[in-house]
C-alpha cells in the first residue's frame, strides 16, 4: 500500500510539473507545447521506444525550423560558406578559458575545485570570464544584457553565448565551471582546430547526437562553427524574448552543420573520447579509497563532468570517513 501511495504521489507531482511546462511552452507555440506534452506522456506511460524516438525527432525538427526561421540573415550568410585555409590547422598558442558570471571571487567551492584542477592539468593560467571582464575579449550586445536583467534570458544562455564568443574572437580551450580534471591534458588537444568530448549516438533525445558538449570546447578562432553560433544567437535574441529550449546551443550547432556541410566532416571525424566523464557525479559522497580512485586517473578519460544540482558533495561520511569529494578538496590544499 505504501509503495502504491508513493507511486501515485510521484505521478501526481509529475503531472503537475508537466502541466506547468505545457503552459510555459505555449508561450513559444501551442503546437510546440503539444509535441512536448505527447513526448512526456509517451515516456511516463512507457510507450515503445520507437514511438518515443519518433516524437523526439519531431520535437527536434520543430525546434530547428523555429530557430532557422528566426535567423535568416545568418543562414544566408553561411550558405556555401568556403572553408578557411587553416580549417585543420592546430593553434599556435594556447589560451585556456572558463567562466563564472559573478566572478571567481564569488564562486562556490565546487567551481574553485574544478578551476584548480584545470590550472594544474592544462599547465596554463585559466582566464575566468565574468560580467566584469568579458568586454576585454569580446562583446555582448546591449540587448542581451538588458534581457538578462529583465529575466527574459537566463545566465545559462548568456554563458552559452560567451563560450562561442570567446572562441570566435580569441580561439583557445574552454573548460566549463563544473569540469574536473584527473590528469594532464595533452598539448595536441589544447591546440586542436576543434575538440570536444564526444560519444556519438543515434538517440534522438540528444540533439547533439553526443558529437560535442557545450561545457568543453577547443578550436582556432577561424573555425566557422563558433562565428556561426555567435551570429545566430545575436540575431535570435535581437528579435526574440524567449529561449525555445534550454539547450539552444545544441540546436544552433546542428543548424551550423546543416548550413556548412564540411563542419560535419570535422565534427564526425573527432574520435569518441572521455567516455567515463559522467562516472564521478553520483559517487562524490562515497568513502574515498585510494586503489579504487586510481581508475579515474587511468585510461582515456581525463575529465569528469560534475554538477551544481546533482550528486551530494559531503566531505565526510556519516561515520566520519573522508569521502571522494573530501579527498578532491583536500588535494587542492590552500589554493581554494
Amino acid at each position: 500500500m505504501s509503495f502504491s501511495f508513493a507511486r501515485i504521489s510521484k505521478y501526481i507531482r509529475w503531472i503537475k510539473g508537466t502541466r506547468k511546462e505545457y503552459i510555459k511552452n505555449c508561450n513559444v507555440s501551442k503546437e510546440y507545447a503539444d509535441i512536448c506534452d505527447r513526448l512526456s506522456w509517451a515516456m511516463l506511460l512507457k510507450r515503445p521506444k520507437i514511438t518515443q524516438n519518433r516524437i523526439a525527432k519531431e520535437k527536434n525538427e520543430w525546434i530547428l525550423k523555429y530557430i532557422a526561421d528566426r535567423i535568416p540573415e545568418t543562414i544566408n550568410k553561411y550558405h556555401n560558406y568556403p572553408a578557411p585555409d587553416n580549417l585543420y590547422c592546430i593553434q599556435k598558442e594556447v589560451r585556456v578559458w572558463s567562466m563564472f558570471w559573478q566572478g571567481e571571487e564569488k564562486a562556490p567551492e565546487l567551481f574553485k575545485l574544478c578551476i584548480d584542477s584545470a590550472r594544474r592539468h592544462t599547465g596554463h593560467e585559466v582566464t575566468v570570464l565574468s560580467e566584469d571582464n568579458y568586454n576585454q575579449y569580446f562583446e555582448i550586445p546591449e540587448y542581451m544584457i538588458r534581457k538578462l536583467k529583465e529575466g527574459k534570458m537566463i545566465v545559462q544562455h548568456i554563458c552559452d553565448f560567451m563560450v562561442v564568443a570567446v572562441l570566435a574572437a580569441q580561439g583557445g580551450y574552454f573548460t566549463g565551471a563544473t569540469v574536473w580534471y584527473s590528469k594532464d591534458v595533452s598539448d595536441s588537444i589544447l591546440k586542436a582546430n576543434f575538440y570536444s568530448p564526444a560519444a556519438k549516438t543515434d538517440d534522438p533525445f540528444f540533439m547533439s547526437g553526443c558529437r560535442w558538449t557545450g561545457y568543453l570546447m577547443a578550436g582556432n578562432r577561424e573555425f566557422p562553427l563558433f562565428q556561426f553560433a555567435v551570429d545566430a544567437l545575436k540575431e535570435y535574441w535581437k528579435n526574440n524574448d524567449i529561449a525555445v529550449d534550454y539547450l539552444m546551443l545544441d540546436y544552433v550547432f546542428e543548424l551550423a552543420c546543416r548550413t556548412i556541410p564540411y563542419l560535419n566532416d570535422v565534427i564526425n571525424n573527432l574520435p569518441d573520447n572521455n567516455l567515463l566523464r559522467n562516472d564521478l557525479i553520483g559517487i562524490l559522497s562515497e568513502p574515498y579509497n585510494e586503489e579504487q580512485f586510481k581508475k579515474y586517473a587511468e585510461g582515456d578519460t581525463f575529465l569528469y563532468k560534475l554538477s551544481w544540482k546533482f550528486g551530494k558533495k559531503e566531505k565526510k561520511t556519516a561515520d566520519g570517513h573522508e569521502t571522494i569529494y573530501g579527498h578532491m578538496v583536500k588535494e587542492c590544499g590552500d589554493r581554494l
